[in-house]
């Protein structure tokens, strides 16, 4: 290579397979051996890709803050299309998704079924230009390689480590799709890919807490106070009196009540309205024309995480119909709710 300041020095690795093991819009994964014997996975960033992403959150933003002023929407879009954005971005950054897997890895040690590839240094690039993200080889299929029980095993424990980040450990992993979780050779979950990670503090982790109670029991009424307290929704509570007359929304105050009362309606009306996190965004979606939803930013990723996630189940007749999110979730979140707040 012309740029390479010493041509003659011992190569990196013993050995490095020319065609890629896996590929995303990001980048491409490798697998190579290292001279003392050490098989590595190595994530190699496409080349232009950086400037490419710039263009694309420029466009997004412009797109967002388009439709917001248009349709005199009282949600900050481009606040949301920044996030993301800015999230997304970070994943260039394979120093900072080296980090990510470390605590990723500490944070989660104290689940057995739970585990992540370890970070190999010495073959990264220097902060803030490595294009190289190095990592221990795992061994490893893919779900879609697996006998069913496996598949539907590893599902499971993917769905409730993503619980126990949401509730527990406050360290969400914001891309959970098929492509970034493998069965262990050991059995265990292996999840992949820490570029986008979600915190959620502990004030988040106990509203969440208390939601997931609320809809076990049905209680609509103060599942709605939840999404006050979050700020999912004003307070007061706003009804769209312009619903059905025109596109434009005209907000006036109305009680919590009968807010509640739809909230019920609408979630009891979805099919999994009571066992799946995805069914809720979805029942929300739907009121979102008639009442104000102020959609602040943390809930575009984490809505990310389980509508990505849930999609596992969907794929599963029997999780499809058996598995319920919520009751899985309940001891952990009566943990979170009778636990002090620490450090």
């Amino acid at each position: 290579w012309d740029g390479c300041p010493e041509p003659e020095a011992r190569p990196l690795l013993a050995e490095l397979d020319a065609k890629h093991v896996a590929s995303a819009s990001l980048g491409q994964v490798y697998r190579g051996r290292m001279h003392d014997g050490r098989e590595v996975a190595l994530k190699v960033q496409r080349p232009g890709v950086q400037p490419a992403l710039s263009l694309d959150w420029a466009v997004a933003l412009l797109g967002a803050t388009t439709y917001t002023t248009v349709m005199g929407s009282a949600n900050d879009y481009g606040a949301i299309v920044d996030t993301v954005a800015r999230g997304v971005r970070m994943e260039l950054d394979y120093h900072n998704e080296a980090a990510n897997a470390e605590e990723f890895a500490t944070r989660h040690a104290f689940l057995p079924f739970v585990s992540s590839p370890g970070i190999v240094p010495e073959l990264m690039g220097p902060r803030g230009h490595s294009r190289i993200l190095a990592m221990n080889w795992y061994p490893s299929r893919a779900p879609r390689d697996v006998p069913v029980e496996e598949r539907r095993a590893m599902v499971e424990k993917a769905v409730e480590a993503c619980i126990v980040q949401l509730l527990v450990t406050g360290y969400v992993h914001a891309d959970p799709h098929e492509g970034n979780l493998r069965v262990g050779d050991d059995g265990r979950v292996v999840f992949l890919d820490f570029g986008l990670m979600d915190r959620m503090d502990f004030g988040l982790m106990e509203k969440c807490s208390e939601g997931i109670r609320h809809v076990l029991n049905r209680d609509w009424l103060q599942l709605s106070r939840v999404f006050q307290d979050v700020r999912f929704t004003p307070t007061p509570m706003m009804r769209n009196t312009a619903y059905g007359k025109s596109r434009k929304p005209n907000y006036e105050p109305c009680t919590l009540e009968e807010f509640a009362v739809e909230v019920g309606i609408q979630i009891e009306a979805e099919a999994g309205g009571q066992s799946r996190f995805g069914a809720m965004a979805t029942a929300l979606k739907t009121l979102s024309s008639r009442y104000l939803m102020l959609t602040p930013p943390f809930v575009a990723l984490l809505s990310r995480t389980f509508l990505t996630l849930e999609g596992l189940l969907g794929n599963d007749p029997v999780l499809a119909k058996e598995y319920n999110v919520y009751r899985v979730a309940l001891p952990f979140a009566l943990r979170r709710l009778f636990s002090p707040r620490t450090k």
